[in-house]
């Protein structure tokens, strides 16, 4: 499913936009990361939506270096103007 790549704000009718994308390229770089699709043990629906936008992120491993953590992190916070631009990333 997408829902897990969609940023929070979408959710709440916002337009796609370039910080929506580096919320999704942040579930992409956990995906390389674990070799796990985001929130693959649950259900794709509303009760993930609501998750999502009470702040639920997928569990970073322990294995992961420093950097790319704080660097995925940045890439999910919640306000859209806080998030990394790509020539950052």
């Amino acid at each position: 499913g997408v829902i897990p790549y969609i940023a929070p704000e979408i959710f709440r009718g916002s337009e796609f936009s370039k910080e929506a994308d580096i919320y999704g390229f942040g579930m992409i770089m956990w995906e390389l990361t674990t070799g796990c699709k985001p929130f693959d043990n649950v259900k794709h629906d509303h009760n993930l939506i609501y998750k999502i936008l009470d702040g639920e992120r997928p569990k970073i491993t322990e294995d992961t270096p420093e950097c790319y953590a704080n660097l995925m992190k940045s890439c999910w916070d919640p306000d859209p103007k806080k998030r990394p631009t790509i020539k950052k990333i």
